[in-house]
């Protein structure tokens, strides 16, 4: 999703090329596709470039000033450091909400699904610092709109978008401000453009290949 976000926002014309993971082949695929071993990877005249921010940084540089990162220095920076900060950490939360477009697991008999995810080690105080994250970085550049960097979606909110998706898939229950600032994140039409896409994929491999609770 980032690094398809990072092309949208770069405004360059790019094709795509989807790898179905699952089954026997699922790990050989990406080893062809990558000098890494891992996807996404972008592919320019012959260049291979891995790692969804150094993607952004490579679109950045064919076309700056695009709507990768904000314009203003000091904001673009701090656009950097917000996305290496959900880049580098939050590994246990990702671990306990392992990212599911397509399904939902709500509040039952009144207890959020997340209930025992939660609890494990590490997990609690990664959820309060993503919401720390995202008040710190609005209350310094948000400017009143609904992006981390005010009315424009940037690479850094992209760099967010499978963070609020999985709060959505297990019901997590978020302070109000973070709240807003997820649904916004989400309800951007090319997040939204992605999770349609995803969400037609599962309807032709099959939902119950999307179905696996954590």
């Amino acid at each position: 999703m980032r690094s398809w976000l990072a092309c949208r926002l770069s405004g360059l014309h790019f094709g795509m090329e989807t790898l179905c993971l699952p089954g026997a082949e699922g790990a050989e695929k990406p080893a062809k596709a990558s000098s890494t071993g891992l996807i996404p990877v972008l592919e320019h005249d012959g260049f291979l470039v891995t790692d969804p921010i150094a993607i952004a940084e490579y679109l950045w540089e064919l076309a700056p000033g695009c709507a990768i990162w904000p314009a203003d220095l000091r904001a673009r920076t701090a656009a950097r450091m917000s996305a290496a900060e959900v880049h580098a950490h939050f590994a246990e939360l990702r671990a306990a909400l392992p990212m599911n477009l397509v399904k939902r697991w709500p509040i039952r008999n009144g207890i959020p699904s997340h209930v025992k995810l939660i609890g494990r080690p590490g997990v609690a105080a990664q959820l309060a610092r993503v919401q720390d994250s995202w008040r710190q970085v609005r209350a310094a550049w948000g400017g009143g709109g609904p992006y981390l960097f005010g009315a424009e979606f940037c690479f850094a909110d992209a760099m967010w978008a499978p963070m609020a998706s999985r709060f959505r898939t297990y019901s997590v229950a978020l302070q109000p401000d973070a709240q807003a600032y997820a649904d916004a994140v989400l309800s951007h039409p090319l997040v939204a453009e992605w999770v349609a896409a995803a969400e037609a994929e599962a309807r032709v491999i099959g939902w119950e290949a999307c179905a696996a609770w954590p």
